[in-house]
């Protein structure tokens, strides 16, 4: 009976975790290059005790492409991420929303700026408008048709090796380094969207709700029996 109600217990934990990890990627479906997080759980048993153990891992397939026609909203048709500069580290991301700061480089909606190859992209503070400035395919920077850089786009060995840390940026695991994407496509006027299927989230946050109140009455009439139980032991002697 113990055991029963302890996997009882650890399923409807497990339930409300993965709950949280739908009700997020729905709470992202229209964020810019967020990438759709998937839970499952592993039942653990060792001298007669049940846990459960859970693994929240990412889903890094691309995103639907949208058009924008805005000059600074870009997006990487299949290998990278953008390299952005933290201060301290590199942090990555797919969500190409940039602007031009008040010092005239290229940043994220947070104001962290873009890196090139060279180092900070400087798109200027002259008479050049945002209209002036195109990106080519191969990453390429020109403002006024002048050449100012090339962005850095960086790839790894298995995107596993990227961790979330809020606001579509991620980090590389400790120990683990980028390589440039020596052959990236990049579409200037073109931002990538979230890869939340929202119809299948929706399904999967229903049936989840279906499973915790099917878990929930399974406990219910097992805790009823056991008083019951209880409470007819005095009928024996």
């Amino acid at each position: 009976m113990n055991i029963r109600f302890s996997e009882l217990k650890h399923a409807m934990m497990g339930q409300l975790d993965r709950n949280s990890v739908v009700a997020n990627n729905l709470a992202n479906v229209n964020s810019n290059g967020y990438k759709r997080d998937v839970m499952f759980s592993e039942l653990l048993k060792s001298n007669q005790k049940t846990s459960v153990k859970n693994h929240v891992i990412t889903d890094f397939s691309q995103g639907d492409l949208n058009q924008t026609n805005n000059p600074l909203d870009l997006a990487i048709s299949g290998e990278g991420y953008f390299t952005i500069d933290d201060g301290d580290k590199f942090l990555y991301t797919r969500d190409g929303h940039f602007t031009r700061g008040s010092e005239g480089y290229m940043q994220t909606t947070g104001g962290l700026r873009v890196m090139g190859q060279s180092g900070w992209i400087n798109l200027g503070l002259g008479a050049e408008t945002v209209g002036d400035i195109r990106i080519n395919q191969k990453g390429n920077v020109f403002v006024a048709d002048e050449l100012i850089d090339t962005l850095e786009i960086s790839s790894f060995e298995q995107s596993s090796q990227l961790e979330k840390i809020g606001g579509n940026l991620f980090q590389a695991q400790s120990g683990v380094y980028e390589n440039r994407v020596e052959d990236p496509v990049i579409l200037q006027g073109k931002i990538e969207g979230s890869n939340v299927q929202a119809v299948h989230e929706m399904v999967e946050l229903i049936e989840l709700q279906r499973s915790f109140q099917t878990s929930q009455k399974a406990l219910q009439t097992l805790d009823a029996a056991l008083a019951k139980a209880a409470s007819n032991i005095g009928d024996y002697k």
